[in-house]
C-alpha cells in the first residue's frame, strides 16, 4: 500500500524527467527510464553516479511508484500525439502491483489521464484503480534555461484519483522541493490548470506580435512602447516573438482538440494561435524587405542561432527553421550556426545543415542573430531578430 517504503522510477529523462531524477534519487531509492538507448549509454558514460539509469523496463519492476514525463507533442496536422503515453502505459501493465502509484507530468489536455491513460492500465492488468492501484497528475513546470526558476524552487500542483494518492502525492513532492505543494481537487483541474498556464502565455504573445505589427506601421519602437507601457503596476511585459518550443506553441493544440470534441468555440485561443504561427512569415517578408532596400538582389546571409529558446539546445518546434526554409527558397546563400544545438539532430529532424564553428561573418552580407545566446551578443556588424518583429 501507499504506506510502503517507496521505490520510485521516472519514465522519460528529457528536459523534465531528467531533472526530476536527479531530485528524487537525491532522497529516495529510485531509476531513471528511457526508450533512448542513447541517451542512458551518454548519462551512464557522463555521470556514472547515475548508475540506476536503464531503458530495460524489467530494471524497474520492483518499483511501487512510477512517474511518467514522456514527450505530448503534435502531429502535422497540429492534433494531439498521445502515442509515447499511451505506449508507457501499455508497458506498465507488465510490472505495475497491487498497491502501485502512477504520477503523470506529462501535458494533456483536461480528461486525458483518466480517459486515456487509466483505461489502458487497468485493461491492461486486471487492476482497478483506487482499488487496486492509484493515480496521480502533476504537472509539470520546467522553464528551460531559466536559472531562477527551477523545479526544487517552483510551486508545484498535485492531484491524485482519490484523498490516499493526493495526501501521499503531495507529501512526495514536498520532500523534495521547497515551495509550496497546491492540491487540486481533482485530477481534471490539474490538467486544466497546466493547459490555461501556456495557453494564457500564447495569447499574451500574440497580443505583442499583433501590437508589434500595429507599432510598425506607425513608425514607433514596440519595444520602446513596452517598455514605457510596463511602468504601470498590472501590465503584463510580454514581448513579441517566434513562439517555438514544447510547451507555448504545442498546448493550445491539446485545449483546441478537447473544445472541438465537446462542441465549445475557442475563437480567442484559435486567433491566438493564428498570430503566433504566422509570425515567422511576417519576420521573413521583414527580412526580405529589409534586403531590397540595403542589399543586392542575392545577398549571402547568415543566421546565428537555431534553438528556440536563448542558451539552450532545445531546438523543439523552433521557428528559426521555417525563417532558414523561407528564406533558402529565396536566396543561394542561406546559413545558420548555433554552438549550443547538437548539428546531427537537427538535421535529422529538420533537414538543415548548420555550422559546426562559427564562420567568418565578414564573408557575408547580412548577418542576424536570431537567438541571444550570451555567446553571440558582442560580434559586431550584426542585426538583432528584433528588428524584424
Amino acid at each position: 500500500m501507499l504506506d510502503a517504503e517507496r521505490y520510485i522510477a521516472v519514465i522519460g529523462l528529457g528536459y523534465v524527467g531528467w531533472p526530476l531524477f536527479t531530485l528524487i534519487s537525491s532522497k529516495y531509492k529510485s531509476w531513471g527510464l528511457d526508450a533512448d538507448t542513447d541517451k542512458v549509454e551518454s548519462i551512464l558514460f557522463e555521470q556514472p553516479k547515475y548508475k540506476n539509469v536503464t531503458s530495460s523496463w524489467d530494471d524497474i519492476s520492483k518499483c511501487n511508484t512510477f512517474i511518467v514525463a514522456v514527450p505530448t507533442p503534435i502531429n502535422h496536422k497540429q492534433n494531439p500525439d498521445t502515442s509515447s503515453l499511451e505506449n508507457v502505459c501499455k508497458e506498465l501493465v507488465n510490472i505495475i502491483k497491487k498497491g502501485d502509484l502512477v504520477i503523470f507530468e506529462s501535458t494533456v489536455y483536461p480528461g486525458a489521464t483518466e480517459e486515456i491513460c487509466v483505461p489502458l492500465i487497468e485493461h491492461g492488468s486486471g487492476l482497478v484503480v483506487n482499488k487496486n492501484f492509484y493515480i496521480g497528475y502533476s504537472p509539470e513546470r520546467i522553464n528551460v534555461a531559466d536559472s531562477a526558476h527551477k523545479l526544487g524552487n517552483t510551486a508545484k500542483i498535485v492531484s491524485g484519483s482519490n484523498e490516499e494518492a493526493l495526501y501521499y502525492i503531495a507529501n512526495l513532492y514536498e520532500s523534495i522541493i521547497d515551495a509550496p505543494v497546491v492540491k487540486a481537487s481533482s485530477i481534471k483541474v490539474a490538467e486544466a490548470a497546466k493547459m490555461y498556464e501556456n495557453v494564457q502565455r500564447d495569447i499574451l504573445i500574440a497580443l505583442a506580435n499583433e501590437y508589434s505589427d500595429y507599432c510598425d506601421k506607425e513608425g514607433i519602437d514596440i519595444f520602446e512602447v513596452t517598455k514605457c507601457a510596463s511602468t504601470k503596476w498590472n501590465f503584463s511585459n510580454v514581448l513579441p516573438g517566434l513562439v517555438g518550443g514544447h510547451c507555448i506553441g504545442v498546448d493550445p493544440y491539446y485545449l483546441l482538440h478537447r473544445a472541438e470534441k465537446l462542441g465549445i468555440k475557442t475563437p480567442l485561443v484559435q486567433c491566438g494561435r493564428l498570430i503566433n504561427e504566422t509570425k515567422a512569415s511576417i519576420v521573413v517578408s521583414k527580412i526580405t524587405e529589409y534586403i531590397s532596400v540595403h542589399l543586392n538582389e542575392n545577398p549571402k546571409v547568415l543566421l546565428l542561432g537555431f534553438a528556440y529558446k536563448s542558451n539552450t539546445d532545445d531546438i523543439r518546434n523552433t521557428k528559426v527553421a521555417e525563417v532558414y526554409n523561407r528564406l533558402k527558397s529565396q536566396y543561394s546563400v542561406v546559413e545558420c550556426y548555433d554552438p549550443f544545438v547538437n548539428t546531427e539532430v537537427v538535421n535529422k529532424e529538420y533537414g538543415i545543415n548548420l555550422f559546426t564553428t562559427m564562420p567568418d561573418i565578414s564573408h557575408y552580407d547580412l548577418v542576424i542573430r536570431m537567438v541571444n545566446h550570451n555567446t553571440f551578443m558582442n560580434i559586431e556588424n550584426v542585426l538583432d531578430i528584433k528588428q524584424f518583429l
